[in-house]
C-alpha cells in the first residue's frame, strides 16, 4: 500500500512539473499585482507628508536602524535630502505600475518598500506584507524576458527557469494563506471576538472606527447582538475560507466568487477604518493568490512579443 500511495505521489509531482515547464508564468497578471503594490505604497507617500512619514530630531531621523542591514534605507541614505528621496522613491513607484523593465524596477521596488517599513513612523501591517511580496517577486521579475510586464508573454524554451518561478508564485500563495490562517486563528483567542461583540467596537471606535453618516448607520446595525455577532464571527470564517483557498480544487468559478469576496471585504475594511493602502496591498496578493497566473488579462503586444529567446 505505501509503495502504492508514494507511485501516486511521484506521478503527481511529475505531473505537476511537466505542466510547469510548458506554462509561462511571466503574463500581466503578476504585473497587475506589483502594480497594486506599488499603488499601495505611492498613495501613503503621496498624500501623507514627508515630515509626518519621516519625522527627524537634530537632522536625523526619528526612526533609526535596528539592524546593519537597515541601513540601506534610501531615507536613511539620503537623511540629508528627504524630499529628494521621498521623489526618487515615488518615481521609482510609478515605473514598477508603467511596467518597463521589470528586471531592474522589481529590486528597486522592494528597495523603496523595505526603506519605507524600516525608516516609516507611520507603519502597517501591509507594508510588512508588500515589503516580503516584493522580496519574493524579484526572481520573476529578474527572469522575466519581456521589456515591459503589460505586454503580451514572449516564449520560452527555459523550462527550469519556469518551474523555478512556479516554486516562487507557490511560496508566495503559502505566505498569502498563511496571512489570512494567523488573522482568523489569532481572533479566536481574544475574547470580544470569541462573543460577537469585536466587530461593534472596533466599527465604532472613536479613533479607528467608521465616522460620520456611515458611523451611524453601522452602530443602529450593530446594536443588534445577532447582527454583531453574526459580522464577528464571519469574518473570522470567512478568513478560514480564504487561507484553506490554497487546498480547495479550481474550476471556472469558485476562484473569482472567493477573490471578488476577499475584494469586498478589504474595500470595507478601507471604508471603515480608512486603511486604504492596506486594501491596495492586499488585492495584489489576492491577484496572485487567486488568479491562474499563465493567463494574460490585457493583450497588448509589441513587435518581439512573439520571439523566442
Amino acid at each position: 500500500m505505501l509503495k502504492s500511495i508514494l507511485l501516486q505521489i511521484k506521478d503527481s509531482a511529475s505531473s505537476i512539473i511537466e505542466k510547469a515547464y510548458e506554462l509561462n508564468p511571466w503574463t500581466n497578471v503578476y504585473g497587475l499585482a506589483r502594480s497594486f503594490l506599488a499603488l499601495s505604497l505611492l498613495s501613503t507617500l503621496l498624500f501623507t507628508g514627508v515630515d509626518s512619514l519621516f519625522p527627524t530630531v537634530d537632522g536625523e531621523l526619528l526612526k533609526q536602524p535596528v539592524l546593519i542591514f537597515d541601513k540601506i534605507s534610501i531615507f536613511y541614505l539620503m537623511g540629508d535630502n528627504l524630499l529628494l528621496a521621498w521623489l526618487l522613491s515615488i518615481l521609482i513607484l510609478l515605473a514598477v505600475i508603467i511596467g518597463f523593465f521589470p528586471q531592474v524596477t522589481g529590486v528597486l521596488h522592494w528597495w523603496v518598500t523595505y526603506s519605507y517599513l524600516v525608516s516609516g513612523i507611520i507603519i502597517e501591517g501591509g507594508d510588512q506584507i508588500a515589503s516580503i511580496l516584493t522580496m519574493l517577486l524579484i526572481p520573476v521579475t529578474l527572469t522575466d524576458n519581456r521589456i515591459n510586464h503589460w505586454f503580451s508573454p514572449k516564449e520560452s524554451t527555459k523550462g527550469k527557469i519556469k518551474l523555478f518561478v512556479w516554486s516562487i508564485y507557490a511560496v508566495i500563495c503559502l505566505q498569502v494563506s498563511v496571512i489570512y490562517l494567523h488573522a482568523g486563528v489569532a481572533k479566536m483567542f481574544v475574547e470580544e471576538w470569541l462573543n460577537g461583540t469585536a466587530a461593534y467596537y472596533w466599527f465604532t471606535h472613536s479613533n479607528f472606527g467608521a465616522s460620520g453618516m456611515l458611523k451611524n448607520i453601522i452602530s443602529g446595525l450593530l446594536s443588534n447582538a445577532t447582527i454583531s455577532t453574526m459580522v464577528t464571527w464571519g469574518t473570522m470564517i470567512f478568513e478560514i475560507i480564504l487561507f484553506a483557498w490554497l487546498f480547495m480544487s479550481r474550476n471556472k468559478w469558485n476562484w473569482k466568487v472567493l477573490f471578488f469576496a476577499a475584494i469586498l471585504f478589504h474595500f470595507s475594511i478601507a471604508a471603515i477604518h480608512g486603511l486604504v493602502s492596506f486594501m491596495f496591498t492586499m488585492t495584489g496578493a489576492l491577484i496572485i493568490y487567486f488568479f491562474p497566473k499563465e493567463i494574460n488579462l490585457f493583450e497588448r503586444r509589441s513587435g518581439n512579443d512573439r520571439n523566442t529567446d
